[in-house]
């Protein structure tokens, strides 16, 4: 099964993460069935001024004997004002029993320090949902450079059924005295360390000396815990009460403090904001100034257009060269009077079509193309149908020219015979 690091608290509602070698359990219930020994009953938060609780449960559950370590304390939800019960820890688990060393306790320490860092604000939730952050502490304590420490908790077997019972140690050093006392209550069901004993007196007060029976030391042994004398006043310092308001109602000072803890975090999430405002200020006012630099810069290349691009005068000869033919024709009377002679010639031609019986012989066709050849080079015009029709004409003239010769022939060989 291997061992198990665990993140819990009363976020919004009460929350458990679970994580072993390989990363995150998504569900703890194929392993334990609604397992609830995080949210303790016994000896839990009643108090905002609660000091830090060491705990080991060693139970059984559905035919197995299993381990927990939980260290925990006050931490109150994101969207609550709730004292009793509002807590936050880590703990680890497994079906070894687990050492008080100093090696455990410093890793829980770790822990439950980067988880306050992470998801606290002072002793109030910054969000419900944790698992980002402890996402993070797990890749921290698996993947660090001391290898997986998941992997070197040390443990010791565990017997069936512990049958010490349930014990709370009055610890002048949480970790100090549990780590001396490991080997002594390595036998109880259950073991509470705390150095607040108000908070460990209240709880024996609501379930009395035989289900909460607290130890301290005396004269370097752990003895049952009675009210000190006067002569040992010294090791319990007295509770000043010369400050203590008119009332005497501690429960209204936590109470109170509680709304200066949400007011701080109300003033903490305005400060977010309002350093986001100032962000997207800047990100505003550098992008006005950036659309003023940019208008300015064309409004100059407008104003200095033509001086940094200069317009380039045509030559002459290229004016002429694009000027209409036809106005050239029409401004000069030879050329009017050649371009007379151009269209009677190129008419000549076309009007061979019709006029069938009119004798033409070539040399006064080609002597027609001529001219026409010559005047369409001097103002470029397109004679390509003119040409086609030449030459068909020439071919039909040549044709004609052909068979009456024939007829001719063949009337003179008639009339010798």
């Amino acid at each position: 099964m291997g061992n198990y690091l665990v993140f819990f608290g009363k976020s919004q509602d009460f929350t458990s993460l679970y994580y072993d070698r390989n990363g995150w359990v998504a569900d703890f219930n194929l392993i334990i069935r609604d397992f609830s020994l995080l949210e303790s009953k016994i000896f839990t938060v009643d108090s905002i001024t609660n000091k830090e609780i060491l705990a080991r449960y060693f139970f059984t559950a559905q035919g197995k004997n299993y381990c927990l370590v939980k260290l925990y304390s006050f931490a109150q939800a994101l969207n609550g004002a709730r004292i009793d019960g509002s807590i936050y820890g880590v703990g680890l688990f497994g079906e070894d029993a687990i050492h008080f060393s100093e090696e455990n306790l410093n890793l829980l320490r770790t822990a439950k320090d980067n988880f306050a860092k992470l998801s606290l604000n002072g002793v109030k939730f910054n969000k419900s949902n944790f698992k980002s952050d402890s996402d993070r502490i797990w890749e921290e304590v698996t993947r660090g450079s001391n290898g997986n420490l998941l992997d070197k908790i040390s443990t010791f077997e565990l017997k069936d059924k512990s049958s010490g019972g349930e014990i709370a140690m009055f610890a002048n050093n949480l970790f100090e005295d549990a780590i001396k006392l490991t080997t002594r209550v390595s036998n109880q069901d259950r073991v509470y360390f705390s150095e607040d004993i108000n908070h460990l007196k209240r709880t024996q007060q609501k379930w009395g000396k035989d289900r909460f029976p607290i130890y301290w030391e005396q004269n370097g042994q752990f003895v049952p815990y009675k009210e000190p004398s006067k002569s040992e006043a010294p090791l319990i310092p007295a509770r000043d009460n010369s400050s203590k308001p008119a009332g005497g109602d501690l429960n209204e000072i936590f109470k109170l403090r509680s709304a200066l803890n949400d007011v701080q975090y109300t003033n903490q999430g305005l400060e977010e904001n309002l350093k986001k405002l100032n962000k997207k200020q800047k990100r505003a006012s550098f992008l006005v100034y950036a659309l003023s630099g940019l208008v300015l810069l064309l409004l100059m290349l407008l104003f200095f257009f033509d001086k940094i691009f200069p317009k380039q005068e045509l030559p002459i000869q290229e004016k002429i060269s694009a000027e209409n033919p036809i106005n050239q024709i029409l401004v000069d009377s030879a050329s009017r009077m050649e371009m007379v002679d151009f269209l009677e010639n190129i008419a000549f031609i076309y009007s061979l079509d019709n006029d069938e019986g009119i004798e033409v012989d070539t040399t006064e066709l080609i002597e027609k193309y001529q001219e026409i050849t010559v005047f369409s080079s001097q103002f470029n015009f397109d004679i390509k149908n003119v040409r086609d029709k030449f030459l068909e004409q020439k071919k039909k003239i040549g044709a004609q020219v052909s068979a009456d010769k024939d007829t001719t022939n063949a009337n003179s060989a008639a009339e010798n015979n």
